[in-house]
Parts: structure tokens; sequence; C-alpha cells
């Protein structure tokens, strides 16, 4: 049995903390000061069984990037679609390589100032795409389903930021949940 030494005592190896490192690289761009620490919060949440294998998180921007990058297409659900608005990447453990994230804060910090009344609006944008490519880890990892693979993702997604908004925001009465909930499905509309 691994013991890890934790602030207030020992921890048990079923206890285990979430060790995946948050990395920034940008290219002429400043990112605003929230991003890595509400990125850390965020992974905070994720329970070790389910974020196991994953590297890192990267967080960049996609104005920076190369050419191929920013112009090319990406297939989602068997539709070629444009780079220019992907919030994130899940990349598969591949030839020794574990797996990491890629989230672009530019174009998630867009989407966040739409709704800058809401509160928990930015924490709902950043929150959605993680935990999404974070599901996408969950289903090629832990619990692979025979259903299209954004879905079950979407579905992680979804199960995780529930969690976390019910844990960080406690204080929030149940009933303002829903119309909570309304004002995030119109935010994931925009995006």
């Amino acid at each position: 049995m691994t013991i890890l030494m934790r602030k207030g005592g020992v921890a048990s190896k079923n206890e285990e903390r979430n060790d995946i490192e948050v990395r920034e690289f940008y290219n002429n761009f400043t990112p605003p000061r929230y991003a890595r620490r509400l990125v850390v919060r965020l992974l905070s949440s994720v329970p070790a069984k389910y974020s196991r294998g994953i590297e890192s998180v990267v967080l960049t921007n996609q104005s920076g990037a190369p050419r191929r990058q920013r112009l090319g297409k990406v297939t989602s659900r068997k539709r070629r679609l444009r780079q220019h608005g992907v919030l994130g990447r899940y990349y598969r453990a591949s030839s020794g390589k574990p797996a990491w994230i890629e989230l672009y804060v530019d174009n998630l910090a867009k989407a966040a100032s739409y709704h800058p009344f809401l509160p928990m609006g930015r924490t709902a944008c950043f929150g959605q795409v993680l935990f999404h490519e974070i599901g996408h880890h969950v289903h090629a990892t832990a619990r692979p389903e025979f259903r299209e693979k954004e879905d079950v993702a979407g579905d992680w997604g979804k199960r995780l930021l529930r969690n976390y908004l019910l844990v960080h925001y406690w204080f929030v009465p149940r009933p303002v949940w829903k119309a909570i909930g309304w004002a995030l499905k119109a935010i994931a509309a925009e995006l």
C-alpha cells in the first residue's frame, strides 16, 4: 500500500490526489488572470480514477497557432468543421506518450465574455469544455460505451460540471438551479 503525505495527515492510495500538470504556452496573447487558477480548481474536483493517465492540461491560444492548425478542418460527428471555433482537444495516449488536453484560452475567454452578468458564466464555459475533454479520456480508458463518442463525452462533461457546481456553489438554493441551467444552455447554444 502506497502512503501519500498530506497536509492534514496521511492519505491512503484510494484517496490519491490529481497530479495533472497545468502548462501555459501563449504566442502573442495575454491570457486572462483567472484562467490558470480556474483550470486548477476545476481539475481538483475530478476524481482520481477518472483523471488517471492524463499527464497535463495545456493552456494556449489558437490565434497564435501555426496556419495549418488555425485554418484546417477537424472531423466531429462524421462532419468536417472549421477549426477557428474549437475550444479544446483531447489527445489520447499513443506510442508511449501519456494522454493530454489542450484548451484554447482565447476562444474560451471570448465565449465567457458573452454573459458577464452571470457570475458562474466563465466557470461554466471553462468547466464544460475541460470536463468534456476529460469525458473523452474516461470513455477511452475507464468506462467505454458503445455510443457516439461526442455524446458520451458530453454526458460525462455534464455530470462532472454538475458535481463541481453543487460542491462549490452549495449556497445557491436548489430551485434557482433550474434557471441557472437554462442560462447555461443559452450560453452553450451560442458557442
